[in-house]
């Protein structure tokens, strides 16, 4: 029900857009936040959509000022929601993906003018094993005769990267968004402790741990929701409207993030 109710809200925006005089790039972000809208479930959200999403804005052009950096804000809160989720699933490597691996990496050879992506899913030495006869060789024949330049980070870093580049959103916010970054860390930390090898195996172990052990294991799991996605979305409407309106993410609001118990950041609003 709410989801059909803020996509009746983003078609009315384009309406109303549509009948004054504004800039085509306005226009084209207000599409592009109704297509979040739609992203904002779990069984649509995943590295390769987002990277859609961000291209959508990126290819709008606009950098700067508080519709751009809302809508920022809005990609990295649903990537956000996609890598806790990763991580509460014990899915490592979709969680690898956004917050470490990083998209694209060169491998630049010593005495030769053109480079070799990385496999992203292969490692190194797997990559280049036929360089050398032993696995000791490879290593040795990367270290001395390579050298990596990563192009693209892995998303979530470049994302938190892009909002602090905004100067739009504000610090507390980017405070929050560094915790619920360190949380999935966190947690992605402690499940690799316990060597379960995919999700099935977690999930199994989980069934039959003990109630200290569950209790434990759930004090770790992100469990993060999209309200925060939904307050930037009515912050994003605000901004069609009211141009010297105060808006919660934006400027110098005191916005303190607050981690309540079962680990859902949210944020304590004083005026």
């Amino acid at each position: 029900m709410r989801a059909m109710a803020n996509l009746s809200r983003w078609v009315t925006d384009i309406q109303f857009l549509a009948e004054r005089s504004v800039k085509t790039h306005m226009r084209h972000l207000v599409k592009l936040n109704a297509s979040l809208e739609k992203d904002a479930h779990l069984s649509r959200l995943n590295e390769a959509l987002l990277e859609k999403r961000l291209s959508e804005l990126e290819g709008i052009g606009s950098t700067r000022g508080a519709a751009y950096g809302l809508t920022l804000a809005r990609i990295n809160e649903l990537a956000l929601l996609c890598a806790g989720t990763y991580a509460d699933q014990c899915e490592v490597q979709g969680l690898g993906d956004l917050l470490l691996n990083p998209r694209r990496i060169l491998v630049h050879i010593k005495g030769m003018p053109e480079y070799v992506v990385k496999e992203r899913h292969t490692g190194l030495t797997e990559q280049f094993a036929d360089v050398a006869a032993t696995k000791v060789g490879v290593v040795g024949w990367l270290r001395d005769e390579t050298v990596l330049e990563i192009k693209e980070k892995a998303l979530l870093p470049h994302l938190y990267d892009r909002l602090c580049d905004s100067r739009v959103v504000s610090h507390e916010y980017l405070d929050s968004v560094k915790i619920r970054s360190r949380k999935i860390a966190d947690l992605s930390g402690f499940l690799a402790s316990g060597h379960f090898s995919n999700g099935l195996e977690f999930h199994q172990w989980y069934q039959h741990a003990g109630d200290a052990d569950k209790e434990f294991v759930d004090s770790k799991f992100c469990r993060f929701d999209t309200r925060i996605f939904f307050e930037l979305g009515n912050d994003f409407q605000k901004t069609l409207r009211m141009k010297t309106a105060q808006r919660r993410f934006l400027g110098r609001m005191k916005i303190a993030p607050t981690i309540p118990q079962g680990g859902i950041v949210g944020f304590s609003l004083t005026h």
